[in-house]
């Protein structure tokens, strides 16, 4: 006799009004508690609905709150689904955003197979900051390409056990996961404390991150005794 088959998952019609409940208080909890980090979004969304250019980022500006609400928890979700096969990995790669080098298009990286690499122009720069500590591990860091699946896949070609932290802001970090994932590398995250770049300014200016919380993660899983001579 055949074993019948096993569903992932079965929906009967009470789920729907289960996932209404479930998400009115997840939003109105995380409003409550991201009140303050969130104040500015809705002015901004609103201003961005107004701009009567054609800029092609315009319906990328006007996210509304809910959706930061919901990228926040899908990168921690995966952070958090993600941090045994990442830590188990032998390998680790930085993919960094260029709105953190603080030198904008003045800034000295360097083009490599892999990406653009920071060449440490500048000491008070976030990306020098966290490449000095990476490479003390032994650890590369390449700047974001637009096809980040494929810029993973072809590291991967070359480390095969790999993980990647990924930094960004809020509603491309998560997205940036899902094609680590699609190219099978485990990834965790950091968000970028603020916006800073040509899509959300009208001056582009330098952006920055926690960088203990990048250290934290760096020391969780090589440890002080896998330092790099």
């Amino acid at each position: 006799m055949k074993d019948k088959p096993i569903n992932t998952y079965k929906i009967d019609p009470s789920f729907y009004d289960k996932l209404d409940r479930f998400t009115e208080e997840v939003l109105q909890k995380g409003f409550d508690l991201f009140g303050k980090e969130f104040a500015n979004i809705p002015g901004y969304v609103n201003k961005a609905k107004c701009d009567n250019s054609n800029r092609p980022d315009k319906y990328f500006r006007s996210t509304p709150k809910e959706m930061y609400l919901l990228e926040a928890l899908y990168y921690k979700i995966f952070d958090t689904a993600y941090l045994e096969a990442f830590n188990e990995a032998k390998h680790t790669v930085i993919i960094l955003p260029d709105c953190l080098a603080i030198r904008g298009d003045k800034c000295k990286k360097k083009k490599k197979k892999f990406g653009d690499v920071c060449t440490h122009c500048t000491k008070i720069c976030e990306v020098h900051k966290i490449m000095e500590f990476a490479e003390q591990y032994g650890i590369e860091g390449y700047f974001s390409k637009r096809k980040l699946t494929e810029q993973l896949t072809a590291i991967k070609k070359k480390k095969k056990s790999l993980g990647v932290i990924g930094i960004s802001c809020i509603l491309t970090l998560a997205s940036g996961m899902r094609s680590a994932r699609e190219a099978e590398v485990p990834a965790r995250g950091i968000f970028l404390n603020l916006t800073g770049c040509d899509h959300w300014s009208e001056k582009a200016f330098p952006t920055e991150t926690i960088l203990e919380k990048i250290k934290a993660i760096i020391v969780e899983k090589h440890g002080i005794r896998n330092k790099a001579d």
